[in-house]
């Protein structure tokens, strides 16, 4: 197989679902983000434009340690999206290799909600979900394969009860169907994957101690949390502030309405420290908001391509 541009390998989804797992991209996400508090590792900002009923957006990064640098576009029509991540080799500048990015973000998405959760979470007893789609499944699949909670709590819209009959057979767990404010009561965490663009539940009904994962939207002009919620977080924990700050609703509307102090927000840089204490207390409530970023992008696409080199020959 030639070294030089005539050949750009394609990988599809399929080679990548077949060789990521949220482990794996868990330890590839920190990884990255310890890079990036040392200086190794740079994000490049998303960027969208529209032009009439289409939106195309850009985001990317640099891992110095591990000789990569990725840039995932993507088209969005109609509230869906088709994902494309393209890999560069950072000693000679040249393209790797073109990865098809829906299975990427599918992984890479939970894996670092399951990693805040595991720093976050004071009990594993209740876990309320807000989603059902391929967020929401890929979240409730991520949690119970880490450390099962004894209960799941789905809030959906529609019926949900096929959802929470295969989900309960294949955990063995009770998942029931429940409104909002009966699914936050007593949760331990709280998982909100919708496309709701106004919060999907009462923030004052959260447990003392509870966690808040948010990974729905992206967009400053939405949230999934109210303002009591953001009232009383003690903290929120953001990817990378440079993005979220202008980025996350939850942050946007938390600042605009007078609710979120600046210094209550820190992001995984300031986190970068292994033994960092992502909470104080066992009693406060903290949140943490995902919007998505190009170096988890790059965190699993690095392991999608040492796996397509080991199958190719050093590609």
């Amino acid at each position: 197989m030639s070294n030089d541009n005539t050949y750009l390998p394609f990988i599809d989804d399929a080679f990548v679902a077949k060789h990521l797992s949220v482990p794996t991209v868990r330890e590839s996400i920190a990884r990255a983000f310890a890079s990036l508090a040392t200086g190794t590792a740079q994000i490049q900002a998303r960027t969208r434009i529209e032009c009439g009923a289409f939106r195309l957006s850009a985001m990317g990064a640099v891992w110095l340690d591990e000789g990569l640098a990725a840039v995932k576009t993507y088209g969005t029509v109609a509230g869906r999206f088709d994902f494309v991540c393209n890999l560069f080799d950072t000693a000679t500048g040249r393209p790797l290799a073109t990865v098809q990015g829906n299975e990427i973000t599918r992984f890479r998405t939970p894996a670092l909600s399951v990693h805040a959760v595991s720093r976050l979470a004071t009990g594993r007893r209740v876990l309320a979900l807000f989603g059902t789609g391929v967020q929401g499944s890929a979240h409730l699949d991520a949690l119970m394969t880490e450390q099962p909670f004894d209960e799941v709590r789905v809030v959906g819209v529609g019926d949900t009860t096929d959802f929470c009959a295969q989900a309960a057979q294949r955990w063995q767990r009770p998942v029931r169907a429940m409104a909002a404010d009966a699914a936050v009561d007593g949760a331990d965490v709280v998982v909100t994957a919708t496309r709701s663009k106004t919060p999907v539940f009462d923030g004052s009904r959260l447990k003392p101690g509870a966690t808040v994962i948010a990974v729905g939207t992206s967009l400053p002009t939405g949230s999934e949390l109210d303002d009591a919620t953001l009232a009383r977080a003690a903290r929120l924990i953001v990817e990378w502030k440079p993005q979220s700050l202008v980025e996350a609703g939850e942050v946007v509307t938390g600042q605009a309405h007078g609710v979120l102090p600046p210094e209550r927000i820190v992001d995984l840089v300031e986190l970068g420290a292994a033994d960092a204490r992502w909470r104080q207390s066992d009693s406060e409530v903290v949140v943490f908001k995902s919007v998505g970023v190009g170096l988890t992008d790059l965190a699993a696409a690095a392991l999608v391509w040492k796996a397509w080199q080991a199958q190719h020959g050093g590609a």
